[in-house]
C-alpha cells in the first residue's frame, strides 16, 4: 500500500479505537470541559462526525471529477450545532455515531485507488494533494485527541 495511504488508514483505525475506549470513561468526565472556555470531551467527539459526513458527501465524490466543489458549511455554525447536539443527547449515541461515520469514511478511503492520493486537487484557493488534504484533517484530529487525553 502507498505509504501516504497507509498512514491515513492507520490514523483512522487508531482514531476509531480511541473513540471506542471513551465508552469506559465516566460520563461526568466526558462532559467536563477540557479547559476554561473549551468544549467538553463529548462535544469534541460530537463535532468530528459532521465534518466526516461533509468529507464523505461533499468532498470525496467531487474531488477527482473536475467539477466545482460544493460550498463548505460555516465552520462556527456547524461546530456550534454539533456541540449543542452532543450536550443534549446521550453520550453513548454521540460516541457510536462518531465511530460509525468514521468507519464509513475509512471504508471509502480504503477503496480509493492509490493513484488518486498524490494527484493535485483544487480546494478553494489551495492546490494540494488528496493526501495533504487528509493529513490536515488528521492533524486536526490529533490536536483534539491530545486535548482529550490531557483531560482523562
Amino acid at each position: 500500500m502507498l505509504k501516504e495511504k497507509a498512514e491515513i488508514v492507520a490514523h483512522h483505525q487508531n482514531f476509531i479505537t480511541f473513540i471506542h475506549s471513551l465508552k469506559s470513561i465516566n460520563e461526568n468526565i466526558l462532559r467536563k470541559p477540557v479547559g476554561e472556555g473549551k468544549w467538553s470531551i463529548i462535544e469534541i467527539v460530537g463535532h468530528f462526525y459532521p465534518w466526516d459526513e461533509f468529507v464523505l458527501q461533499q468532498r470525496i465524490p467531487y474531488l477527482f471529477t473536475g467539477e466545482d466543489l460544493p460550498k463548505a458549511p460555516n465552520i462556527d455554525k456547524l461546530n456550534d450545532q454539533s456541540s449543542l447536539h452532543a450536550r443534549k443527547e446521550p453520550f453513548e449515541n454521540t460516541l457510536e455515531r462518531c465511530i460509525h461515520v468514521r468507519q464509513e469514511l475509512l471504508s471509502q478511503l480504503k477503496q480509493l485507488p492509490e493513484d488518486d492520493w498524490l494527484i493535485p486537487i483544487q480546494i478553494n484557493q489551495s492546490t494540494l494533494t488528496f493526501y495533504e488534504y487528509l493529513k490536515g484533517l488528521m492533524e486536526h484530529d490529533l490536536h483534539h485527541i491530545n486535548q482529550i487525553k490531557s483531560t482523562i
